[in-house]
């Protein structure tokens, strides 16, 4: 698919959610300014009827740095002596390809321009980055009947030749949860989804560079039951992918569900090792990586890529794998995907 035809494929997906949540009893959200863990300001969006609270901090590149169901924040930060979150944790709008892509610390370290779009939305905006001649922003949209947040990324060719990236979404939540990602029946990977290890070039190893294996990936702390990948995410780093078409993955932090919905493009040039989706653990964090195709850009175009976030209060606690297939059955199936 064209890069504009994707452009119009994510308006109308967008489109179509915000006729669905018209639907809803229409309860205004609340939008607040004030700081956050030392951070000055940082953006309040509020559904006190659906018990949400979403929070973004503009001077640590736009980033999401709270999401809690009931006071339960799902997100993971790094902070400094002061207590102040730092670049790096939270929810993260990032470019790539992973490996190819040039060090760009505008878009993914820097402060970020931000407004108040009428009752409900805050928009965050990077400046140019040199580094690679593109700025990205996104669009938080918040549901006050449901809870429910939609973001809207963009990323603008500000340079003056035509070029070629995808959005990578890095979004680290705390350790210790069920990470979820379904699998492609017509996967491309033998197994249906690949394991990483860190490349080693002359004894040493590459702390960028990931190989995947998708013939025979094992690990004690991942299971496959009746297509989903189901990882335990704590512990010793590892990475997980898989060219999945389901446009979802899920987490599951004791009895909180947060899933995030985004767009699968069968036609897409998906140029991490062919993944549409990652996910990153270690003893701290769990990293949700959805990924875009890449697209050619002339100047001045800009791509769209939509998500959907949601938080759900589970009955329990989850503590096995299988009890995290279970509740994977209730979720609903991606809104993109028409």
């Amino acid at each position: 698919m064209a890069p504009m035809k994707r452009t119009a494929a994510a308006l109308l997906a967008l489109s179509l959610l915000s006729c669905s949540a018209e639907k809803a009893p229409r309860v205004p959200p609340q939008v607040r300014i004030e700081p956050y863990l030392n951070a000055d300001p940082a953006v309040y969006l509020e559904a006190p009827a659906a018990k949400i609270v979403v929070v973004a901090v503009p001077q640590t590149a736009g980033r999401v740095v709270h999401y809690s169901l009931d006071g339960q924040n799902v997100l993971w930060n790094p902070t400094d002596k002061g207590g102040q979150p730092q670049a790096g944790g939270g929810y993260g709008l990032d470019l790539g390809p992973e490996r190819t892509i040039a060090r760009h610390p505008v878009i993914w370290e820097q402060k970020h321009g931000w407004a108040k779009l009428g009752t409900n939305i805050v928009t965050l905006a990077s400046e140019k980055d040199p580094a690679i001649g593109m700025k990205v922003e996104k669009q938080l949209i918040l549901d006050g009947a449901t809870g429910t947040l939609d973001l809207l990324q963009r990323m603008v060719n500000v340079s003056e030749k035509e070029q070629a990236y995808c959005f990578w979404d890095r979004t680290l939540c705390k350790a210790g949860g069920f990470t979820i990602i379904p699998l492609n029946p017509k996967s491309r990977f033998p197994a249906k989804w690949v394991l990483g290890a860190r490349k080693v070039v002359d004894g040493k190893v590459d702390g960028f560079w990931w190989v995947y294996d998708g013939v025979n990936p094992s690990h004690p702390g991942i299971k496959v039951i009746d297509g989903m990948v189901i990882a335990k995410s704590q512990g010793k780093e590892q990475k997980i992918g898989a060219d999945s078409d389901a446009g979802w993955i899920a987490y599951i932090l004791g009895r909180v569900l947060f899933v995030k919905y985004y767009p699968y493009y069968p036609d897409g040039k998906y140029s991490d090792n062919g993944l549409s989706v990652a996910h990153y653990f270690n003893e701290r964090l769990a990293e949700l990586e959805p990924l875009s195709p890449e697209v050619a850009l002339r100047p001045e175009d800009h791509y769209l890529f939509p998500e959907r976030w949601t938080l759900t209060r589970l009955d329990r606690d989850v503590t096995t794998h299988e009890e995290a297939r279970a509740v994977a059955s209730t979720i609903p199936p991606c809104p993109f995907v028409r």
